[in-house]
């Protein structure tokens, strides 16, 4: 079906890495989100955590040194404490819920970065996805098998993504039923043919192309990859748009 390909009319999926972190907003806060769909993301990127008490939180380190202004590890912290940090410009650290509010209606599509971590609660992301009903707009992105079967017997509707670690797990990821493969830009360069092997196995293949400029996102358009998690989603969509306009 459409499980990870891109929108009618649209080339390539244009997912907001962390919230699009090129464009002056804090990564993986509501504001940087809001920003990313205003630009035209079709999919925003975030990477989940545990807290202390068991809450779902939107954070890319195991740390809050980098992002935050609070120091030590996000496990050991319950969510008031975190609720009274500072994320960069007077944002806070959102929770897993208040981002589904914010993308709920929009039809923008959730990638979650799940984070390998005892301390995660996978049920509850699943609850909170039902219960928003964003099962449909949420891709859960596994780094391993055990986190994938574990989502696909959670909730079998839920699309996932394999953030594969070697081109060697790319296989033994679809034979465990995973929709879309991640594959890292440099993977791809070094071999032209490897996403249309990939894409010959089934799935729609995205790569993460972190800070690349325009150019270089043109070159992954152009070796037919099927979505993008930039830091630029804005000059992404603009690349999209002129590309369109120049479609007979």
């Amino acid at each position: 079906g459409d499980r990870g390909l891109p929108r009618p009319g649209r080339t390539v999926v244009n997912v907001a890495h962390r919230g699009g972190i090129a464009d002056g907003f804090p990564e993986n806060t509501l504001a940087a989100f809001r920003r990313a769909i205003a630009l035209g993301a079709d999919a925003l990127e975030t990477d989940l955590r545990g807290t202390k008490d068991g809450r779902v939180v939107v954070l890319h380190d195991e740390t809050l040194d980098r992002t935050t202004d609070g120091t030590g590890r996000v496990t050991d912290y319950d969510l008031a404490h975190l609720k009274t940090l500072d994320a960069g410009g007077g944002a806070r650290i959102p929770t897993y819920g208040e981002v589904l509010d914010l993308v709920s209606g929009t039809g923008v599509q959730l990638l979650l970065d799940i984070k390998v971590s005892p301390v995660l609660d996978k049920g509850q992301v699943v609850r909170l996805t039902e219960e928003h009903g964003a099962v449909r707009e949420t891709i859960v992105g596994v780094r391993t098998l055990d986190d994938l079967r574990e989502f696909r017997t959670l909730q079998p509707d839920l699309r996932t993504l394999g953030f594969v670690a070697r081109l060697e797990d790319v296989e033994p990821f679809l034979a465990a039923g995973v929709d879309i493969i991640r594959l890292w830009p440099r993977w791809i360069r070094a071999d032209p043919d490897l996403v249309g092997r990939v894409q010959a196995l089934g799935p729609p293949v995205w790569t993460t192309a972190g800070n690349a400029p325009r150019q270089e996102l043109e070159e992954l358009v152009a070796l037919g990859v099927d979505g993008i998690l930039t830091d630029r989603p804005g000059v992404l969509a603009d690349l999209l748009d002129s590309e369109r306009a120049r479609e007979p």
